[in-house]
């Protein structure tokens, strides 16, 4: 199965069968996108109540995740991310910790 990497205002309007959002900085180099967004998920909060760098983050997480038909997986950096894994968890996510060597 070929994979094409692209940003995720490269596939508004697309489907794909999987989608993997790679966590970034945001662009003032201060927050973590795909931290923050987990941050609403896990508490399943409004997000239009967030900071509006957060809200884009989650205008922009929000159209990467709508595009796949059969597997969305985020990749954010452990530290971050260990605060919502039961949360997450409790919601129905499958999380899966990869150690790199």
């Amino acid at each position: 199965m070929p994979s094409v990497a692209g940003s995720i205002q490269s596939a508004k309007g697309e489907t794909h069968a999987a989608t993997l959002i790679l966590e970034c900085l945001e662009r003032s180099g201060k927050k973590y996108d795909v931290h923050e967004v987990l941050g609403l998920l896990s508490r399943q909060q409004d997000a239009s109540k967030a900071l509006v760098t957060i809200q884009r983050a989650a205008q922009l997480v929000f159209v990467g995740a709508t595009r796949p038909t059969h597997l969305l997986a985020f990749a954010a950096h452990r530290t971050r991310a260990e605060r919502y894994v039961e949360a997450m968890t409790a919601r129905g996510w499958s999380i899966h910790d990869i150690h790199l060597r």
